[in-house]
């Protein structure tokens, strides 16, 4: 249940549907620092829509616990897999 919790969160985070404190802005930049060097972290590509258009971009997803890893670095009591955060 807690994981459930904690991508519900993080996707409202992304969508702006949950505030994102300065804080938690920080430690979001900060992890995902160590997620753009770590060997296990992998761009996929994606579509996100804006203003009813689509665009592709990259995302990165934690080949380990298969989480994307802005949704998750977005979650201050998330921790990942490997302990490198």
């Amino acid at each position: 249940m807690k994981k459930l919790i904690h991508i519900l969160k993080g996707w409202g985070k992304v969508l702006g549907l949950i505030a994102i404190s300065t804080a938690e802005s920080k430690l979001s930049e900060i992890r995902l620092k160590v997620c753009r060097f770590c060997e296990h972290a992998k761009a996929k590509r994606v579509f996100h829509f804006v203003n009813d258009e689509a665009i592709v971009g990259h995302d990165l997803f934690c080949t380990q616990c298969k989480c994307p890893c802005l949704e998750k670095s977005l979650v201050v009591d998330e921790e990942c897999p490997l302990n490198k955060w």
